[in-house]
């Protein structure tokens, strides 16, 4: 096996603790799932990319990128006509804009979130406009690579989890909390072993590296 990232390694962690994430390795593989470099790009894209499908999300992304340079001023300083010709709804600007200007009054330092507590982290990432639960916890667990960040609400995790604990209907996220209870502090390291079992048995091919 190739040198391990820091997620993969929670996995192998992880499955000293709950021998079945053994099983669904040999039976699904091993995630291939990496760190995401975060910033202002990524969180931003995390948040255009919500509640639309993946080749959407993607076609919007690749319109922004032709704005050229992607950074807080730039998006803060573009009339909200050129970003709704491209694309982005009225909500959408309103949450990019709020992201940007939190961050120019360094209201939000994003390099700043690995000196906090995993809460504090996610008071100050969902007090930003279009930044709720999932959106925290993604960047937590594939940026700051806090490994007991677990996005409860996401249904390719639950779908997994009703997969992995044989369960008839999915779980709801406080179901699937109670559930994962045993495996803190690494309940981030099994939503990648969930990932990893929807993309197999439920839509091969599909991938949990969200911007590559």
């Amino acid at each position: 096996m190739k040198d391990l990232n820091i997620l993969q390694k929670g996995i192998l962690t992880l499955a000293k603790k709950d021998r079945r994430i053994n099983n669904i390795i040999d039976k699904f593989g091993f995630p291939n799932d990496e760190p995401l470099k975060g910033g202002f790009r990524t969180l931003l894209r995390m948040i255009l990319g919500q509640q639309i499908s993946v080749k959407v999300a993607d076609s919007i992304w690749s319109k922004i990128e032709s704005l050229k340079p992607i950074n807080e001023e730039n998006i803060l300083n573009l009339p909200d006509k050129t970003l709704n010709d491209i694309g982005l709804s009225r909500q959408k600007i309103s949450y990019a804009k709020d992201l940007a200007n939190k961050i120019i009054s360094k209201e939000l330092i994003l390099n700043d979130l690995k000196k906090l507590s995993s809460d504090k982290v996610h008071k100050k990432l969902t007090s930003v406009k279009g930044i709720g639960d999932w959106t925290a916890e993604i960047y937590r667990l594939f940026v700051l690579c806090d490994l007991n960040s677990f996005p409860k609400g996401d249904i390719a995790v639950q779908e997994g989890a009703r997969i992995y604990f044989n369960l008839k209907d999915r779980p709801k996220p406080n179901e699937l909390i109670e559930l994962v209870k045993s495996w803190e502090p690494l309940k981030g390291a099994g939503a990648l072993v969930m990932w990893q079992i929807y993309r197999l048995e439920v839509r091969e091919g599909i991938s949990s590296n969200f911007y590559e």
